[in-house]
């Protein structure tokens, strides 16, 4: 298994805020979208209770923070690495924001714009301390958007598949993620990318080509009953019907080659109506954690709660709160180093990507008040994933290299006047060399988990003998 925010600022009149609960709940999202402040192309969804529930229940082990009930977000998402440009929304929390409590977890500062009391935070991103235990985000934190923000109440979105989905009942939600995909793709290139693609059997790279880039929108839907009931759906402006046999192999590869390999989806079912491809099936844990990682709300969200928390039930020495916010830190890079021990890619490429993003997500991770030796630690493990990526990569161009020169070999060799024929063919031997290289990268990855593991240990020990609690 993308990805990048009703008026999100109160305002000096607290009676026309976005944010006001006089608005029906399934409406919030669609507000949301409304009153963005810039263009937005995704929107997400996502009830913590309930799919931390349903991870239980599939026996994962990973959960969201228990501090937050509701998250909404929109976002203008780079489609193509699947990174926002910016985001932003709000999540409810268990407790109620403080904007000096916010300031203090987070090592920013507390401001005012157009009357509305903001926290700007190093890690380039705004809080918005909101009534009914709301917290408002923007990422990253540009002022003069977020004080359009606040006084906007133009609708410049024109997405209507985003508005469409924005509308749906939250109460059989816990995720939602929806994209705005229209031109993004152009038929000619693909249609030469597809070439190489094996899912494709029979049918012709232009025709799958030219279906494919009439796409309009990408949603993923988890209800409330379990992880066996993802519903993926692509809209297009034809109807896809031909793509029906190949679609799960398809979709599969797509995303084999993209990095987010997800095997699950060629179990899935297939159906299609009207411009309509749907598939149905179970999500695996990866998977739902790359969807959850494209955007930042929920880690942020989290943080700024469990750190509130501690202030409020035990606000302690200052070596205390070091021992607390570096015993999180812990946690939070081993969560990371699990899911990617976890994840399931056919491809040396797909594991490059998957570790580049892991590594990035660490680096971002909050480091105020961490013990500076976890804090190397947390940036040793995210270079090592990097180096692991780097490694790939280079592997994967030198077999490139090698393998073209192979296909320009004939069979026949000759020597001291003398020939004789090869009866290895050119494809043999590339075969043998994508062999190589992927022996190469996947023993590399197994060291650098086994560095890792070892370095962990060593960091548990410590921590443990220093502050006298359990990491």
């Amino acid at each position: 298994m993308c990805s990048i925010f009703a008026r999100l600022l109160t305002s000096i009149c607290v009676c026309a805020s976005l944010f006001s609960f006089a608005e029906a709940q399934e409406t919030k999202l669609a507000k949301l979208l409304e009153e963005s402040p810039s263009p937005a192309n995704a929107i997400a969804y996502v009830n913590v209770p309930s799919l931390n529930k349903l991870m239980s229940d599939a026996e994962f082990s990973s959960r969201l923070t228990e501090q937050v009930n509701d998250i909404w977000l929109i976002s203008d998402l780079d489609l193509a690495n699947l990174r926002p440009r910016w985001e932003a929304g709000y999540a409810t929390m268990k407790m109620a924001p403080d904007a000096k409590k916010i300031a203090s977890v987070t090592g920013g500062y507390v401001d005012s714009i157009i009357g509305t009391s903001v926290v700007w935070s190093p890690r380039q991103t705004y809080y918005v301390p909101l009534e009914e235990n709301r917290l408002g985000f923007l990422r990253p934190a540009n002022r003069s958007l977020l004080s359009r923000w606040i006084q906007s109440d133009a609708n410049i979105n024109d997405s209507t598949y985003l508005a469409e989905l924005s509308k749906k009942p939250e109460s059989y939600l816990s995720f939602m993620f929806a994209a705005d995909v229209r031109n993004v793709i152009s038929p000619v290139p693909l249609a030469a990318k597809l070439t190489k693609f094996t899912s494709l059997k029979a049918n012709k790279p232009d025709s799958v080509a030219n279906t494919l880039a009439s796409i309009k929108g990408i949603s993923v839907i988890i209800g409330r009953e379990s992880l066996n009931q993802c519903i993926l759906t692509l809209d297009f402006e034809k109807s896809p019907a031909g793509l029906t046999q190949i679609a799960t192999e398809l979709l599969a590869e797509v995303l084999e080659r993209n990095g987010t390999a997800a095997a699950e989806v060629l179990s899935w079912e297939v159906k299609v109506e009207g411009n309509q491809l749907a598939f149905r099936g179970k999500i695996t844990e990866s998977s739902l954690g790359g969807l959850l990682n494209i955007f930042t709300l929920s880690d942020e969200a989290g943080s700024v709660s469990d750190g509130m928390l501690k202030l409020t039930d035990s606000p302690g020495s200052a070596s205390e709160q070091v021992a607390y916010t570096t015993k999180h830190y812990f946690e939070a890079v081993n969560k990371c180093v699990d899911q990617v021990r976890k994840h399931k890619s056919q491809t040396t490429g797909g594991l490059a990507k998957w570790n580049d993003q892991q590594a990035r997500r660490l680096d971002q991770m909050p480091t105020l008040n961490v013990d500076p030796a976890m804090v190397q630690y947390g940036s040793d493990v995210a270079e090592l994933l990097r180096g692991n990526a780097l490694t790939v990569r280079s592997g994967n161009i030198e077999a490139g290299k090698t393998k073209a020169s192979q296909g320009l070999s004939s069979g026949t060799y000759y020597g001291y006047g003398y020939g004789y024929y090869d009866p290895n063919s050119s494809v043999d031997y590339q075969r043998v060399t994508d062999a190589y290289a992927r022996g190469n990268a996947y023993a590399d990855f197994r060291s650098v988990l086994a560095q890792i593991d070892k370095m962990s240990a060593s960091m548990r020990r410590q921590m443990t003998d220093k502050y006298k609690i359990q990491f």
